[in-house]
């Protein structure tokens, strides 16, 4: 645990620091020593041309993660769509030898129990049983699991602010 954790604080600190550059390629790239255990992870930090969106890859030996700004890295789980006419606005994903997840946040002009319905069906229609529901102020947030399978579900949050929904779908997969 703590070989990734550091990983992902150093990948942070890269694409903070790409925030600014430029470039649509890659801005920086390398290979990070866990001081703690020698172990190596290989990572990639990437900048849209307009310098609004970066992205950081990091790969090992026992999977690759993703994640960074802008649609590209808000990825959903399969069997599930987008609240109709949400822009994505950023996520992440990771996949390894024992699954894969991640998590996509986005924004829309909706309702937030229209937003929490919305992917309820969709849970459902994935097999999925709702295991959790909490309305906190503004706030909505339902967990789902596949029955039988514990690694396998969903979370979805959506705060209310104004006529907009802030929103995040966190999932995982169990192999």
């Amino acid at each position: 645990m703590t070989h990734i954790s550091v990983i992902v604080v150093a990948a942070g600190a890269l694409l903070l620091s790409a925030c600014s550059s430029r470039s649509e390629s890659e801005v920086a790239s390398g290979t990070y020593t866990d001081p703690e255990t020698g172990e190596t992870a290989n990572y990639a930090v990437t900048a849209s041309e307009d310098g609004a969106t970066s992205n950081v890859s990091i790969k090992t030996d026992d999977g690759e993660m993703q994640f960074g700004g802008g649609a590209a890295n808000a990825k959903l789980p399969a069997g599930f769509t987008v609240y109709p006419g949400s822009k994505m606005t950023g996520g992440f994903a990771a996949r390894g030898t024992e699954g894969s997840g991640g998590m996509a946040s986005f924004e829309v002009r909706a309702k937030a129990a229209d937003v929490i319905a919305h992917f309820r069906r969709q849970a459902e229609a994935a097999g999925m049983t709702v295991t959790s529901e909490i309305k906190s102020g503004e706030t909505a947030i339902i967990g789902a699991e596949k029955s039988g399978d514990a690694g396998t579900g969903v979370q979805i949050t959506a705060t209310q602010q104004g006529a907009q929904v802030i929103g995040t779908i966190t999932y995982s997969s169990g192999g």
